[in-house]
Parts: C-alpha cells; sequence; structure tokens
C-alpha cells in the first residue's frame, strides 16, 4: 500500500514541473512500483481508475481541479493555462477537458472552438504582453515532437531575440509528385444548403452541388 505521505510526496514533486515534464516524471515514478501500487497510485492521483485511457494524465487531473494550475481561460469545453516552464513568458497551453491523445480524436465543433479561444489569446498576447507575434502550434504523435499524452494547442508570445527556434529543413519535391500527393489529400468542401420555396410558400433545404 502507498502512505498517504508518499502520494503528497509526489504531488508536490509533480508540481514543481511543467506540465509535458509532469507526464515524463510520473511514468519514471510509476516504473518503480508494482502493479498493484501503480494502480492505487494512479487512482489516488487522477481520481479516475488505472487502466482506462486517461489514467495518469495530468492535463486530465488539470482539468478536474486535482493539480493546481495558472488558469487564464476555462468553459465546460477546455480550459487554457500558462506553461509553468516556457518557451517565453505567456506561453499558453490549451487543451479539452474531455481526453484525446491527437487532434484528430477531438470533435469538429470543439477543435473549431479551441482555435477561436487560441486566436483570442494570441489577440491578448500581442495586445498586453506586447509581442511582436505568436505561434500557434500542434503536435500531433511522438514523430512530430508531442511530449504529452493528451492534445494541446501551444500559444507562444515572440519577442525579438527570443531565440526560440521553430522550424525545418525545407525540401524539394517534383511538381508530379506534389499533384500525386495532393490527389491523396485532397478534401472537398461539405456541399452548400439552398432553400426552395414552393408555391405553396412552404420552404425545403437542397444542397447544391
Amino acid at each position: 500500500m502507498v502512505s498517504d505521505e508518499k502520494i503528497e510526496e509526489i504531488k508536490k514533486e509533480l508540481m514543481s514541473l511543467g506540465p509535458e515534464e509532469q507526464q515524463k516524471k510520473f511514468q519514471e515514478i510509476l516504473k518503480e512500483m508494482d502493479p498493484e501500487e501503480q494502480k492505487e497510485v494512479i487512482e489516488k492521483l487522477t481520481g479516475k481508475k488505472a487502466g482506462g485511457g486517461e489514467g495518469g494524465c495530468p492535463f486530465c487531473s488539470m482539468a478536474k481541479g486535482e493539480i493546481p494550475v495558472t488558469t487564464v481561460y476555462e468553459d465546460s469545453d477546455m480550459m487554457a493555462i500558462l506553461d509553468i516552464n516556457p518557451a517565453n513568458k505567456g506561453h499558453v497551453l490549451l487543451f479539452p477537458r474531455e481526453h484525446a491523445s491527437i487532434l484528430a480524436e477531438v470533435p469538429d465543433n470543439i477543435v473549431s472552438k479551441m482555435f477561436v479561444v487560441a486566436n483570442k489569446i494570441a489577440k491578448t498576447q500581442f495586445e498586453k504582453l506586447d509581442a511582436k507575434g505568436t505561434n500557434i502550434l500542434v503536435s500531433n504523435g511522438q514523430i512530430a515532437g508531442q511530449t504529452a499524452p493528451h492534445v494541446l494547442v501551444n500559444i507562444i508570445p515572440r519577442f525579438e531575440g527570443d531565440k526560440v527556434a521553430i522550424g525545418w529543413e525545407r525540401k524539394q519535391v517534383p511538381e508530379e509528385e506534389l499533384a500525386e500527393i495532393a490527389k491523396k489529400i485532397e478534401i472537398k468542401p461539405e456541399p452548400k444548403k439552398a432553400e426552395i420555396v414552393h408555391e405553396e410558400g412552404l420552404k425545403e433545404e437542397t444542397r447544391v452541388p
């Protein structure tokens, strides 16, 4: 059995780290425990039954108020917090309350709302922090640089000479290959709705091809 003192010690250790570092440290702590201890620690820290997709996710715990954070926005769908180990001061992490590993798992209506909120936060960074630019970034998957178990939208204020490195080495792709790739990933827009008015004056919705 894991003592309450040990649980408090783990909490304090995690709280001293940034959100993404918390997950890495938490996994290191769990590796040193047997399966029963792991289950007990996860359930006590997160309030969730161990073994589920959300077990041990610090961002789910933050959304439930189990881990103290500095909040800059929250509603019933999402919350935005200050990263305590930021790329720049004022670096915000925005995430849905409902657990999702990558952005593709988030419902479209929540994704739309998240980017409206992200844009408002970026606007505030320009106005209140005198930022000269912003980066709004999402990393989907470990190969893309994602280190957290929960999807995050990073909103980073940028300043002259801040030395924040975001970039990639450009590649050249032949035109015929570009056309082939475009065919594979092309997405057709949703057809627009139009109204047809019958002689009786009743309206009917139809789709315009």
